[in-house]
């Protein structure tokens, strides 16, 4: 695919030329070359299944709400093997860090997936998790997660703790092996914070993937993958952490 020009692997890839690949193939067409041997090396070798990149894609665009994007990599997933559900299981996991409005944006990745596998679902489902019922508990929960109870966690128990207990809630009910697994949502939450040059989020959810097995070079895979989406800030944050 390397030997391809950037208007052939994208018809290879998408099907179709984008708009914005044939611009610059007008304008730039070596930049294009040397773009599209860089998504290739970055999305098709290493460590990492192409599958759970385009995944991680998915979700970072859902957060950061580039609707364009996020569905070609929605294509990119599910022509990888991608299922539905696992498509809802990532946009989920974005609403912990970005909200509501990840979720919105990431309706429409879930439209298209359904649409792709033409309304057939899995009937699998996996068991509820707990409900925390105190503050108490909520606390007990990030002290096991982060091995100390993080200087917000605090703050948030004294001036609101009814909102404590219920992001605590949401926080469990999202960040657990489901469709797709803990350390996958994790990693994608690397990618989400090194986009948006968030340290404090990178740090968070890098000691998170550690915790569920992902290794250096997967770090190193998701802010490369990073890179693809918001250049080589993303890169740059990542790296700190290797």
């Amino acid at each position: 695919m390397s030997e391809m020009n950037g208007l052939e692997y994208f018809e290879k890839v998408y099907g179709q030329v984008p708009d914005w690949a044939a611009k610059m193939h007008q304008f730039a067409p070596e930049a294009l070359g040397y773009y599209t041997k860089l998504r290739n090396e970055i999305l098709v070798k290493g460590t990492m299944a192409q599958k759970d990149k385009e995944l991680i894609l998915v979700g970072i665009n859902a957060a950061r709400r580039y609707e364009r994007s996020m569905l070609y990599h929605t294509k990119g997933a599910m022509d990888a093997g991608a299922t539905v559900e696992e498509i809802v299981d990532i946009i989920s996991t974005c609403i912990i860090s970005r909200g509501i409005p990840a979720w919105l944006t990431g309706i429409k990745a879930i439209q298209y997936a359904i649409e792709v596998m033409n309304n057939k679902r899995s009937t699998e489902r996996s068991e509820a998790g707990v409900c925390f019922q105190s503050v108490e508990e909520c606390l007990s929960y990030y002290e096991q997660e982060t091995g100390k109870i993080p200087n917000w966690i605090e703050l948030l128990m004294e001036h609101n703790p009814d909102v404590l207990l219920q992001y605590s809630n949401l926080r469990n009910a999202v960040l657990k092996d489901h469709y797709v697994s803990r350390k996958l949502k994790e990693l994608l939450l690397v990618g989400i914070n090194v986009c948006e040059r968030y340290k404090e989020g990178v740090s968070l959810h890098v000691n998170g993937a550690k915790k569920f097995g992902a290794t250096d070079e997967e770090i190193a895979e998701v802010s490369l993958v990073g890179l693809l989406t918001a250049g080589i800030p993303a890169w740059f944050e990542g790296s700190d952490f290797l």
